[in-house]
């Protein structure tokens, strides 16, 4: 890993200069990222290219003024990685097919636009939509290119990058816990909030565990501890209770798919009768456990105010019941109702992908969207035993936070990320039960 910091020094300059000229000139990284990107893009730089997009979509992320650049910065940031694409198309060949599972939503998401065209929103809807389908064009092919052309290094490089922004959080924690953390004292990192940062350990746990299935001797054993050990002490310091049950949703599934798919979805159907009993003893399991403080049994009542939000945008979903507005629409409704939401105890969107889509689309999007979203997993679980695993834990979090609507989010990054792994014909997990298997995986070329 050590040599990782030392062949990457160019790198950690630049997102270096980026951040310190974004914080002191702002609007200055608007010029100034475009044409480092330019630069890069004629070197051939395109991992750097990629881990660029990523950092900006970190920084977005945070609360924090001086960072506030950052947010619009992402959209010049994937406007110029479209224009390299569309330019350089041929060099992606054979293109990721990702996109293709879900045209048929991208396309009913533009033509959900036309319902909008007079509210104010709409210009942002646009952007919003076309982010969305750029994200799935551009991100899977970007990551396949690259491992294409680097293998499981690229892959290796990635992890290393992501769980260096988590040692960075430790580290503010010790010189400037007022960033790091909330009043309450919860631990948010580098990120906006403690959530936000318990989703991004959560969707990093899966990356990791995959990869560690796919090719097992990626990292060492030393690197595989020090790895865990920091995802799991992000989540105990942020107290995320949806991203420690996505984990467990995830590892216990996994474990009864490794023996077999029947009693991998046996488990399924048994956890969907019993659901409903838990959850009305909830509260007193978890006090008896002696884990009332991590849980925050206080807010498990009104979830965090969740319930209200979900309450608020299923009264307005009923004047749009089929077909919505566009992208964006749930957050110029819920903001445009900010006080009375805020006077109910709730601030923020609506914290639930699915109804955030139902909002957005109307139900025949999300029924779309939905019929994507499973044929994509289904395709995966012919290459992996994980897929159904992943997509019960990502589902169960997306029920409790909006990400999977985001386009231009670190969660949405590296959703695309763990979508692409599962899905793509080049990334071919090894074959463990072969005893000649090298230890350095060689790149696997798809010929067509």
């Amino acid at each position: 890993m050590l040599s990782y910091y030392k062949e990457n020094t160019q790198l950690f300059l630049v997102l270096f200069i980026w951040l310190v000229v974004g914080i002191l000139g702002g609007p200055v990284s608007y010029v100034l990222v475009p044409m480092t990107m330019f630069l890069m893009h004629k070197q051939g730089m395109f991992e750097e290219l990629l881990i660029g997009y990523f950092f900006v979509l970190i920084l977005s992320d945070s609360l924090e003024t001086q960072l506030l650049f950052a947010k619009n910065l992402k959209n010049v940031y994937i406007s110029m990685l479209a224009i390299f694409f569309f330019l350089d198309t041929s060099s992606f060949y054979p293109l990721n097919r990702l996109y293709k599972t879900y045209l048929l939503f991208f396309l009913f998401s533009i033509f959900t636009l036309t319902f909008s065209l007079r509210d104010p929103f709409i210009i942002v809807a646009i952007q919003k939509t076309i982010s969305y389908i750029l994200s799935f064009l551009i991100v899977p092919n970007l990551i396949t290119k690259l491992f294409r052309e680097d293998g499981v290094e690229f892959l290796k490089r990635m992890v290393y990058f992501i769980f260096n922004t988590l040692l960075i959080g430790f580290v503010l924690k010790l010189v400037a816990n007022n960033i790091a953390s909330i009043d309450s004292g919860r631990f948010r990192g580098v990120f906006g909030n403690p959530n936000g940062l318990g989703m991004y350990v959560f969707l990093f746990f899966i990356i990791v565990f995959v990869l560690n299935d796919f090719y097992p001797k990626l990292f060492s054993k030393t690197e595989n501890i020090l790895i865990y050990a920091c995802i799991l002490l992000s989540m105990y310091l942020t107290q995320s209770r949806n991203a420690l049950i996505g984990i467990i949703i995830f590892y216990v599934f996994q474990r009864f798919f490794s023996l077999s798919p029947i009693l991998g979805f046996m488990l399924f159907v048994i956890v969907l009768f019993v659901s409903e009993v838990i959850n009305n003893n909830l509260t007193s399991i978890i006090i008896k456990l002696g884990l009332g403080g991590f849980f925050r049994v206080k807010t498990l009542d009104n979830g965090s105010g969740r319930y209200i939000a979900w309450a608020f945008a299923w009264k307005q979903i009923q004047h749009n019941f089929f077909i919505g507005k566009g992208f964006s629409y749930n957050e110029y409704y819920m903001r445009l109702h900010y006080h009375q939401l805020n006077k109910m105890g709730h601030q923020g969107g609506i914290h639930n992908s699915f109804l955030t889509f139902w909002m957005d689309q109307g139900l025949i999007g999300l029924i779309i969207y939905l019929r994507s979203y499973i044929m994509m997993f289904i395709n995966a679980a012919r290459k992996t035993k994980f897929s159904f695993p992943i997509m019960f834990a990502i589902s169960f979090t997306a029920f409790f936070e909006s990400w999977l609507v985001g386009s231009l989010s670190a969660f949405a990054f590296l959703g695309l990320f763990i979508f692409t792994l599962i899905t793509s014909d080049e990334i071919i997990p090894v074959d463990t039960t072969d005893e000649t298997e090298p230890t350095n995986y060689m790149v696997v070329q798809n010929v067509n």
